[in-house]
C-alpha cells in the first residue's frame, strides 16, 4: 500500500534531518577529539620547554632548581615533573623517575631509548591506570653526557570527555530524530491542509451539481494554479454534461409523440386482426415492445429531472413501518406467482423525514429486483428497524447473488451483468440508478453484500427522525419505475 503524502514528507525530512544531526555530530567528534589532542600536545610541549630550565643534572644526579617562594613558579614545575622521567641516553638507564609515573611502569630499554630520542617526538602509551602522552626531549648538561628527558601528561580527561561526547550523541541524535519526525509531521499537516480543503471541496462535487468550484485563495501560487486549472476543467465539463442533458430530454420528449401514435396504430391493427391469431399474436407483441420502450423512454425522463434538481422533495416525517408493511402485502401476490416467499419483519416505529413517494419506489425497485431474480422456492426477506441515529431497511434474497467484480457497477446506469440479462431480459438497468437517486438525496447510503449463487442483501441507511413525528401514508405503489 503507497504512504500518504504526509507520510512520505515527514518520513523524507525526518531522513534528511537525520543525516545531517549525524553527520554534524561524527564531524563534531572529530574536530572535538583533534583539538582536545593539539591542546594536549601543546600542554606538553608547554610544561616539557618549561622544565627544561628547571632541571639540574651532574654526575646522573637530577635535581629542580626553583623558587620555591614563587607559587606560580612552584605549581608550574610541580606540574611539569608528575610525569618525569629520564634516562641515559647512551646506557638506557633510568636516572630520575616522578613519584606519579613509577607505578606505570613505563620503562625502556637502551636501544628503544635511543630511538625515543632520535625521534624526538611524543608517544602515547597505555598503563594500568590509563592512557599517558610523553614527550621525547634530549638533554645534553654542561656536565657532559646525553639524557633522554620524559615529560607527560595524562590522556583520561580527554577520553572522559570524548565519552561524555559520545553518551550525549547516543541520546541527543534519536531524541532529535524523534523530535524531527513530529515536526515534519506538523509542518507536512500545515503545509498540507491547503490541499486537504481542496480535495475536499474537490469531494463535494457531484454531477447533480456541476456549478460548484474549488475555493481561489488569491495567493497566486500552485494550488492557485490548480484550483483555476480544475475550475476550467469544472466549466467545460459542466457545458458538456448540460448538452448532453439537454439532448437526452429534448430526444425523450420527441420519441414520446410517435411512440403514443404507433401504439394507437397497432391497437387498431389488433382490432382488425379479427381470428387471425398469428398476426394479432405479431401485434401484441410489437405493443409489448413499444411499451417496453416507452416505458424506458419515461424512466431516462425520470432521471434526468432527478439529476438536473427538477424533481421536488415533499419531505415530512415518513414511518418506514406502515410503508414496508403495505408494499409487502400489495407485492405478495407477485411473489406467489413466482414462488417465492416474501416475508417482513418491522415493527415499533422507524420515521425519517423524506418524500413518502419516493422512499415507496425505492422500496419497491429492491423487492421487485429481489423477486425477478430469486427462482422458484426461494424467499426474501425485507426489514426495518433503527440502529442508533439511523433508520436500516434491509432487503434480502436467496437468489442468483452478483459476482465480487460486478458489485461496484451495480448502480451504474444501463449497466446489467450477464446473469441479470438471462433471468430478466426486459429489464433496463435504470431502476438501481434510480435508488441511488433517492437514497442520495435522503442523504442516505446504501450497500450491497452478494454471493453468487447464494443471495443478494441491499442495506440503506436513512438518517432517523422523532419518533413521535406524525407519518405520511404512501400511495399505492407504481410499479412502472422498478427495474
Amino acid at each position: 500500500m503507497t504512504a500518504s503524502l504526509r507520510v512520505r514528507l515527514t518520513v523524507g525530512y525526518t531522513l534528511v534531518f537525520g543525516l545531517l544531526l549525524t553527520l554534524t555530530g561524527f564531524l563534531s567528534y572529530r574536530v572535538l577529539a583533534v583539538q582536545l589532542d593539539a591542546d594536549a600536545t601543546g600542554r606538553l610541549d608547554e610544561l616539557t620547554s618549561g622544565l627544561h630550565g628547571y632541571l639540574k643534572i651532574e654526575a646522573d644526579k637530577v635535581a629542580l632548581a626553583f623558587d620555591r617562594d614563587d607559587p606560580e613558579q612552584a605549581a608550574f614545575v610541580h606540574d611539569a615533573a608528575r610525569f618525569c622521567q629520564v634516562f641515559d641516553a647512551q646506557s638506557g638507564r633510568l636516572v630520575f623517575q616522578s613519584d606519579a609515573i613509577r607505578p606505570l611502569g613505563l620503562h625502556f630499554t637502551a636501544p628503544e631509548v635511543r630511538t625515543l630520542r632520535e625521534e624526538g617526538r611524543p608517544r602515547d602509551f597505555s598503563t594500568p591506570f590509563g592512557r599517558i602522552r610523553l614527550s621525547n626531549s634530549p638533554i645534553a648538561p654542561p656536565g657532559g653526557g646525553v639524557y633522554l628527558l620524559q615529560t607527560g601528561v595524562s590522556l583520561d580527561p580527554i577520553e572522559r570527555t570524548l565519552a561524555r561526547f559520545r553518551d550525549l550523541l547516543l541520546l541527543g541524535v534519536p531524541a532529535g530524530l524523534l523530535a524531527a519526525a513530529l515536526a515534519g509531521w506538523w509542518m507536512a499537516r500545515i503545509g498540507l491542509a491547503p490541499l486537504n480543503r481542496l480535495a475536499a471541496a474537490a469531494r463535494a462535487i457531484d454531477a447533480r451539481d456541476l456549478g460548484q468550484r474549488l475555493p481561489v485563495r488569491g495567493a497566486d501560487d500552485e494550488l492557485d494554479e490548480v484550483s483555476a486549472e480544475f475550475n476550467a476543467a469544472l466549466g467545460r465539463l459542466e457545458r458538456a454534461v448540460g448538452e448532453m442533458r439537454q439532448f437526452s430530454t429534448a430526444l425523450a420528449h420527441e420519441l414520446r409523440t410517435p411512440l403514443t401514435a404507433l401504439r394507437g396504430e397497432i391497437e387498431m391493427a389488433l382490432l382488425g386482426a379479427g381470428e387471425d391469431e398469428a398476426g394479432s399474436r405479431r401485434l401484441s407483441s410489437q405493443l409489448e415492445e413499444v411499451d417496453k420502450l416507452k416505458q424506458l423512454i419515461d424512466r431516462l425522463l425520470t432521471l434526468a429531472r432527478a439529476e438536473t434538481g427538477d424533481i421536488p422533495l415533499a419531505v415530512g416525517p415518513v414511518d418506514l413501518v406502515p410503508l414496508c408493511a403495505s408494499l409487502v402485502d400489495q407485492l405478495d401476490l407477485v411473489a406467489g406467482v413466482r414462488d417465492v416467499t416474501l416475508e417482513r419483519a418491522a415493527e415499533g416505529r422507524v420515521v425519517v423525514l423524506g418524500d413518502a413517494q419516493w422512499l415507496e419506489r425505492l422500496l419497491l425497485n429492491l423487492v421487485d429486483n429481489a423477486l425477478k431474480f430469486t427462482p422458484a422456492g426461494g424467499r426474501v426477506h425485507v426489514r426495518v428497524r433503527r440502529e442508533g441515529g439511523e433508520a436500516v431497511l434491509e432487503v434480502a434474497d436467496t437468489g442468483i447473488g452478483i459476482a465480487a467484480d460486478v458489485i461496484p457497477r451495480v448502480f451504474e446506469r444501463f449497466f446489467r451483468a450477464a446473469p441479470a440479462r438471462e433471468a430478466d431480459p426486459k429489464g433496463t438497468g435504470l431502476g438501481l440508478s434510480l435508488v441511488k437517486w433517492i437514497v442520495d438525496s435522503h442523504h442516505g447510503r446504501i450497500g450491497v453484500r452478494s454471493e453468487p449463487g447464494r443471495g443478494t442483501t441491499f442495506t440503506v441507511s436513512l438518517p432517523a427522525a422523532d419518533a413521535e413525528a406524525g407519518h405520511t401514508t404512501p400511495s399505492p405503489p407504481d410499479r412502472s419505475l422498478a427495474r
